[in-house]
């Protein structure tokens, strides 16, 4: 019986956070630093010909500027992938080609911000402006012009003759066979636009070298690992001279799982001055850093007489911005998820990633699953009101089983489903949401209700990977103190959800220990075990078996020590709430205090333990979600009256925390829906600032109800699989089936504002 695991608890560092007292990268006071302050293109493609310094480098207190042309000019690349060797290298510190309109053109560095940004104002540009593409449709026109004439990949010169940065075609079993049973084929196409993360807190970097020329960097950072792995090669260092530091994160949502275009500028920096640089972003710059891709896709279903789908076919262009963070891995996992989403016989996936004279797009939660959802979801709804079946009863008749194969991390990487519970809660939730496919009108405005189902990956590793030297793995180290506590050292960054906790939990229940006597450290990559960070929904389930192995592994030496303490054997002791006791003698029991000592005295070291482990599974979690809106069918406005979601995560190590990533997955989602969007104009982003970028508020948020699966995943630590970024992934599309529904027409395009449903209402 689990005593810690699946249980409620309270998070530690609550307090501290609501109190202000987290320390975060921008309030760390170094001793005199410099401050660095950035000039950014004011043109979406131009060429930097000459670059007059001068008079910002007279101005009192500047100790240096960078330009292109003092810095290294080798490319690099920024994503912290499960292959690096593959990743597309197209950046360079400074270059003297401006992408973006907002790319970097100069750093300064200064002993106060206000000189540094004082001596960029007195730096003289002259630019060669170029034409630019600033939408994926324009970059694919035959005469476009090229954003990067040429990349590396692997270490090898690539010419690109088109803005496509990478293709890929996924296809699963037989057309002809498939299409055999098809009678009747659906189509459509839809778009996505681009979306800004949004964490509160905007990025941060510290950046301080040693007098032997290490540095240690302070960031805002999912990746401790990854981000000394780029910086490393960005400033032509061994890896053991840079030493990146965990720090707690105000928010990440994927955005900062990459290298931002700024980090290299002021590590280097701090490299050529020999001094502390510190660098806090504007949330203007902020926005340049990393945005959702927006999405272009075509899809084809083909159904049988029965109502089961035979034939599921996609073909998406992702707009991936100047640069190609996560470009690769995006249309890749786009394809994973579209292909995994029902069970039909074949299944065809096309994804292009294309270049634009925009600012870089990264991961986001959902990691391209929110798009393709939005675009399958859709149809599969018109399908269901076509063929006169109940829209969730059509989806609970195509789901996958357990027994197939799930595609999540695309075609190289597998994985068997063995649980699937996605019924059993899509019933409950359904129940208690009253889901109906009835509308209402009253005084022009419309209530309808909406349901869509989706799924995510529980991390990037597979059981079936063609890929075998893909990395994906966790590494801890546990070790028992003198007074029976214990330090959990990891590199799986806190980002806000409580996964410390989680971890504490999972530790404990292990170990045998309270998880009140785990203390979980964000580590450096000097001393922590390799980890990936952060990311594709994987903090629970891959740190959590890392965490699992250490402590079977910890446990082993203290039962050994206490058995020769007692003079009994290990098989007889137990511990528990951190005593070891002998199962038939109560009388005999240790403290894990006097274990340790022992230990200490005998051995000269504590009890420690290190595990890396590489899963060879990521089971798919699976979500539902139901949603009410209210259309106003005069002005276009869309409220979200009442919203459930059911999930399929496996055991819930911590039902309270699993509630709140679903409450915030779902306030992610409506602002996905009706509100947030990236307006470019002209090539360059108009709304870069939280004044203009629509997030959703308290009174946007509807009622709100969840509930969980009673089911367990045999991959998963004490069963447990992922939630994160699956709380997120079908919110949209089944409050824009809803609107469809309400509406009488197919809504095609994210966000669903106002303008938008009275176009669909009025023009089709």
């Amino acid at each position: 019986m689990l005593k810690y695991v699946a249980k409620d608890r309270p998070r530690r560092d609550a307090v501290y956070r609501v109190t202000g007292r987290i320390k975060y990268t921008a309030d760390i006071q170094p001793a005199k630093p410099l401050h660095a302050a950035l000039l950014h293109s004011p043109y979406p493609h131009a060429v930097v010909k000459q670059i007059d310094v001068s008079k910002a480098l007279k101005t009192p207190g500047v100790a240096t500027v960078l330009t292109p042309f003092n810095v290294p000019q080798h490319r690099f690349g920024r994503t912290f992938s499960p292959v690096p060797w593959k990743v597309i290298c197209d950046r360079k510190i400074i270059d003297r080609v401006q992408r973006f309109a907002g790319d970097i053109v100069a750093a300064v560095a200064a002993d106060s911000p206000e000189t540094a940004y004082d001596a960029v104002e007195k730096i003289e540009v002259d630019y060669e402006v170029l034409d630019y593409v600033d939408s994926a449709e324009k970059a694919l026109q035959p005469d476009a012009p090229l954003v990067h004439d040429e990349i590396e990949v692997g270490g090898a010169v690539k010419k690109l003759e088109s803005n496509i940065g990478f293709m890929d075609t996924v296809e699963i079993g037989s057309r002809e066979e498939a299409y055999s049973r098809v009678v009747k084929t659906y189509e459509d196409s839809f778009r996505t636009q681009i979306l800004y993360n949004a964490a509160i807190e905007p990025r941060a970097m510290i950046v301080s070298p040693r007098p032997d020329g290490t540095l240690d960097v302070y960031c805002t950072t999912q990746s401790i690992h990854g981000t000394r792995y780029w910086l490393a090669k960005a400033l032509q260092l061994p890896m053991n001279k840079v030493v990146v530091h965990g720090m707690t994160l105000g928010g990440g949502f994927g955005a900062k799982y990459n290298l931002a275009i700024h980090e290299p500028v002021i590590a280097y920096l701090a490299q050529v001055t020999g001094r502390t640089v510190k660098f806090v972003s504007t949330r203007q710059q902020d926005f340049y850093t990393t945005a959702r891709r927006a999405a272009y896709m075509d899809v084809r279903l083909g159904v049988s007489r029965e109502g089961r789908i035979e034939a599921m076919e996609m073909r998406a262009v992702l707009q991936s911005g100047a640069y190609a963070d996560h470009m690769l891995e995006a249309v890749t996992c786009t394809g994973g998820w579209f292909i995994s989403s029902y069970a039909a016989g074949y299944r065809y996936f096309e994804g292009k990633g294309v270049y634009t004279n925009l600012p870089v797009c990264g991961a986001m939660r959902g990691f391209g699953n929110p798009q393709q959802n939005f675009a399958l979801e859709s149809l599969v709804d018109e399908i269901a009101e076509d063929l006169g079946m109940d829209p969730l009863e059509f989806r609970l008749k195509n789901l996958p089983r357990v027994g197939d194969i799930y595609y999540g991390q695309g075609p190289t990487v597998t994985t068997v489903i063995r649980s699937m519970a996605l019924e059993q809660v899509a019933r409950k939730t359904a129940a208690a949401f009253g889901w109906t496919t009835e509308r209402r009108v009253v005084d022009g405005v419309v209530r309808a209700c909406g349901v869509a189902v989706g799924h995510h990956t529980s991390g990037t590793g597979g059981e079936m990977s063609e890929q075998q030297d893909r990395q994906e793995g966790a590494g801890v180290v546990l070790k028992l103190n003198e007074d029976g506590t214990v330090s959990l050292n990891t590199a799986m960054v806190e980002m806000g959800p409580g996964e410390h906790e989680t971890l504490a939990a999972i530790c404990a229940e292990a170990l045998g220990t309270r998880p009140e006597d785990v203390y979980v450290e964000i580590g450096n990559t000097q001393y922590t075990p390799f980890d990936m960070g952060t990311h594709a929904s994987r903090g629970t389930y891959v740190g959590g078996l890392a965490v699992v192995s250490a402590a079977e592994k910890l446990r082993e030496q203290i039962l050994t020590q206490a058995a020769e303490m007692l003079e009994c054997s290990p098989k007889d002791l137990q511990i528990e709430d951190g005593w070891v006791r002998h199962v038939e003698d109560a009388d005999k029991r240790l403290s894990l205090s006097d274990v340790a000592m022992r230990f200490k005295t005998r051995k000269g070291f504590l009890p420690i333990a290190v595990s890396g482990l590489r899963p060879n599974a990521a089971p798919p979690s699976w979500a539902v979600i139901f949603a009410q809106v209210a259309v106003d069918l005069e002005t276009g406005a869309v409220k979200v009256e009442k919203i459930a979601g059911g999930y399929d995560i496996g055991t819930v190590i911590n039902p309270s925390e699993a509630a709140g990533q679903a409450h915030g997955g779902i306030a992610t989602g409506i602002g996905y829906a009706l509100l947030e969007e990236v307006v470019v104009q002209d090539g360059k982003y108009i709304n870069p600032s939280f004044m203009d970028y629509l997030l959703p508020s308290a009174t946007d948020i509807a009622e709100t109800l969840v509930f969980f699966a009673d089911s367990t995943d045999p991959y998963g630590p004490f069963g447990a699989k992922s939630i994160g970024e699956l709380a997120t992934n079908p919110v949209a599309s089944a409050i824009a089936n809803a609107v469809s529904r309400a509406i009488g027409k197919r809504v095609k395009k994210l966000p669903l504002s106002p303008e938008t449903v009275l176009k669909t209402v009025k023009l089709f």
